[in-house]
C-alpha cells in the first residue's frame, strides 16, 4: 500500500444529493426523452465543434499523450500503459436499459472515438458509480481483459459486465499494472448512484506513477484542500472537473476554485474535464473553460486540452522546466 493519507472531507447534505441524483433524470424532460446507446456517433448541435481525427495507435510508448473524448473521458497512452478514465462513449448517459436505449442528457459534441476505434486497452480507471462516469454501456464496448481500477464497492456493478480482473481501491491504497502504479486519494464529493436510496459506493481521486511521472486524475469534486498534500512531490499533470457547478456547488468547484486546487498540487499543467459534452447543470457550456483560462491569467499557458476531440502530449522538457525530480520514491517516502 502507498503512504497515501486518507482525509475524509465534508459529504453533500442529504438533500443536495438527492437533488443532484435526480439531475440525470429530469433534464431529459425537457430534451428529446430517448436514444440507442448502440449508436456510435452522436448528432451535434449546430455550434458543437466536430472533433478532430484521432489515431491512438500512433502515439508513442516513450510519452505521455492524453486524449480528451469528452466529459471526463481521457484516453492516455501513459508511457506505455494504455488507458482509459471514466469511459462515456455513447450519445448519452444515464438510466440504460439492456443497453439499448438509455434515458439522459444527450452529448453536445459526438464521440470522437467508436469503441472499436479505441485500440488496446490496459487499464480503465473508474472514480465513482454515478451515471455520468460509470457508464453500463460504454463499460461493455470495451476488452473484458482490461484490468478495471475503480473505487470501493464498484466492482459489484462492474465484475458482471464480463471483467475477471476488477480492483478496488480505498483512499490511501495501491495497485500495480505493467508498471503504473495508481494510488487512491481523497476528494470533495459522495458516490450514490440512486440517492437517496441504495448502496453508498465510494469515490476516488487517483495519482498515477510510472518511473517516476506522476499525475493527478481528480474526481469530481467541490473546493477541498486535501490535493495540497500532493506539492510535497508534485505531479506533472492534474486533471480536475470545471463544470456542474451551478446549481451544485457543493458537489462541483467552480473555475476559480479548480484553479486555486491545482496550485495547490504544484503541477505543471492543468487538464479540465467534465465540461461542454453533457448538459447537467445551468452555467452555458463552454462557461467552465473560459472562466478557468480568465482566472489562469498570465498563467494560463498551464491549461492543456482545451478542444474535446484533440490531444496533446507532454513535453519532454516538462520535469527540467518545473525544476522538480522525476526519480521515483524511496522506500518509506511518501507518494503524496
Amino acid at each position: 500500500m502507498a503512504d497515501c493519507d486518507a482525509v475524509p472531507t465534508k459529504r453533500a447534505p442529504c438533500a443536495t444529493k438527492f437533488i443532484g441524483g435526480l439531475a440525470l433524470l429530469i433534464l431529459p424532460t425537457v430534451m428529446p426523452a430517448c436514444n440507442s446507446t448502440n449508436r456510435a456517433a452522436a448528432s451535434t448541435d449546430s455550434a458543437a465543434a466536430k472533433p478532430a481525427l484521432l489515431h491512438p495507435e500512433s502515439w508513442p510508448d516513450g510519452d505521455l499523450t492524453i486524449a480528451n473524448l469528452g466529459h471526463a473521458t481521457l484516453l492516455m497512452n501513459y508511457f506505455g500503459v494504455r488507458l482509459i478514465s471514466d469511459p462515456t462513449l455513447f450519445d448519452r448517459v444515464g438510466v440504460a436499459l439492456d443497453s439499448i436505449v438509455t434515458f439522459g442528457p444527450r452529448r453536445h459534441v459526438a464521440p470522437p472515438l467508436k469503441p472499436a476505434e479505441i485500440g488496446p486497452l490496459d487499464v480503465i480507471l473508474i472514480t465513482h458509480a454515478h451515471m455520468d462516469h460509470l457508464d453500463i454501456p460504454s463499460l461493455k464496448a470495451l476488452p473484458k481483459s482490461t484490468t478495471v481500477v475503480a473505487c470501493d464497492k464498484c466492482g459489484a456493478l462492474i465484475r458482471p459486465l464480463g471483467f475477471s480482473d476488477v480492483r478496488e481501491l480505498k483512499w490511501g491504497e495501491s495497485t500495480t499494472v505493467k508498471g503504473l502504479t495508481v494510488t487512491a486519494i481523497a476528494a470533495n464529493h459522495w458516490g450514490k448512484r440512486w440517492p437517496p436510496f441504495g448502496a453508498d459506493y465510494g469515490f476516488d481521486s487517483f495519482v498515477l506513477d510510472r518511473d517516476g511521472h506522476r499525475m493527478l486524475l481528480a474526481c469530481d469534486s467541490a473546493y477541498t484542500g486535501v490535493f495540497s498534500a500532493l506539492a510535497t512531490r508534485p505531479p506533472e499533470v492534474a486533471a480536475f472537473s470545471i463544470g456542474a457547478y451551478d446549481p451544485w456547488i457543493h458537489n462541483h468547484a467552480n473555475p476559480e476554485q479548480v484553479w486555486s486546487m491545482f496550485q495547490q498540487t504544484g503541477a505543471r499543467y492543468l487538464v479540465p474535464i467534465h465540461w461542454g459534452t453533457f448538459r447537467l447543470s445551468k452555467e452555458p457550456m463552454d462557461e467552465p473553460l473560459s472562466r478557468l483560462i480568465k482566472d489562469a491569467g498570465d498563467d494560463s499557458d498551464a491549461i492543456v486540452l482545451r478542444q474535446i476531440g484533440t490531444t496533446w502530449t507532454m513535453p519532454a522538457t516538462a520535469d527540467a522546466s518545473a525544476g522538480r525530480s522525476t526519480s521515483a520514491p524511496q522506500p518509506g517516502e511518501s507518494w503524496r
